[in-house]
């Protein structure tokens, strides 16, 4: 079984365990939340820097890749464009 760990919109595949410790290491590390916010109607910019909580780190998005799906996917490779 793999794990899709979504990065700079790539799904990236690896072990559960390496995926926990990413979770981990983000939940652990994370001091503060910068968010950059632009009204649409005034076109005014705003910038905020302020303390994370648990709401603000919210549910990861991984999926397991059954090991079907994986060997399916190795087959085929990378898609030509």
């Amino acid at each position: 079984m793999k794990i899709l760990f979504e990065w700079a919109d790539k799904k990236l595949i690896m072990d559960a365990s390496k995926a926990e410790e990413i979770i981990n290491l983000i939940n652990r590390s994370a001091e503060e939340v910068y968010e950059h916010k632009t009204n649409w109607r005034t076109k005014e910019e705003t910038h905020h820097v302020y303390a994370v909580s648990a709401g603000d780190l919210g549910v990861q998005s991984i999926q397991v890749l059954t090991d079907d799906l994986y060997a399916l996917g190795k087959l085929r490779g990378k898609p030509e464009d």
